[in-house]
């Protein structure tokens, strides 16, 4: 298990529809889908998967599709998602609640998605790797991961380290009334290392007036571009394409992204 105990989506349910609300995007979909190409159908494995934004419309397109997640409130609303589709389509998607870290990965994919920042989840480096690994053991020979995180090289960037409480995600309102607010404060970096640590809360505010509160320690390392490519290439990946954007522009040190597409040698 992750050095991160809690996860902020098990606290209340609500806390995944607000999510949801802000991440609509679907560039990276998009990318995927041009990666993919005429390969296909592929058995394809997502951790981390959350409440489907990507697995969904893969699975529309005939992938046969794998996700977990440790977070169950986020797995609550994959299933309402999936239950929502045809029969065909559902057929296709199986969900599970896993905790990336601390289970063994199936195996016998064609593809592993590693995307939406999943390593920011994660609380060091050691973990990250660890997922890089897994992704090996789980995919055929030829197969591909792909992996997408923010862009951020040397030391910690300042805005990580900044001092003082600020409002954070996920902070929205529900359909039924439901107010969430959630609330960050840096309380311990380590500059050179990229590690830094949160003080988080959450506070859910239900239409009948009861309030639901809680207040954890979140742990991160943001990786570098340096750093995940050592890892691929180390466990055994090919990298192919290093892009700087979810449009698949090409990398470079102004991009806001790192994104690779490694084949299993």
């Amino acid at each position: 298990m992750s050095q991160n105990k809690t996860n902020i989506y098990d606290i209340e349910p609500h806390l995944a529809e607000v999510y949801d609300q802000s991440e609509i995007y679907q560039d990276d979909i998009a990318l995927i889908r041009d990666l993919i190409g005429d390969r296909g159908p592929l058995k394809i494995l997502e951790p981390f998967c959350g409440t489907g934004r990507i697995l969904i419309p893969l699975a529309v397109d005939g992938h046969e599709i794998y996700g977990f997640d440790q977070a169950k409130g986020m797995l609550e609303r994959a299933y309402m998602k999936v239950g929502q589709l045809p029969a065909e389509t559902r057929q296709r998607v199986t969900l599970n609640e896993a905790d990336a870290i601390g289970t063994p990965w199936p195996q016998g994919f064609d593809l592993v998605i590693l995307g939406c920042n999943c390593f920011y989840e994660l609380a060091t480096p050691e973990e990250q790797e660890r997922c890089v690994v897994s992704a090996v053991g789980s995919l055929n020979p030829g197969g591909y991961a792909y992996v997408d995180n923010d862009h951020m090289e040397g030391k910690l960037d300042r805005s990580w380290r900044k001092p003082g409480v600020a409002q954070g995600f996920p902070t929205g309102n529900c359909a039924d009334g439901t107010r969430v607010e959630s609330y960050i404060e840096t309380i311990w970096c380590d500059t050179p290392r990229r590690l830094v640590r949160f003080r988080r809360s959450t506070r859910v505010t239900l239409p009948d007036g009861n309030v639901v509160e809680k207040e954890y320690i979140q742990q991160k390392h943001p990786v570098s571009t340096l750093e995940v490519k050592a890892w691929l290439e180390k466990h055994g990946f090919v990298v192919h394409k290093l892009y700087g954007d979810r449009m698949g522009s090409p990398y470079a040190k102004t991009s806001g992204r790192a994104i690779f597409w490694a084949e299993k040698a």
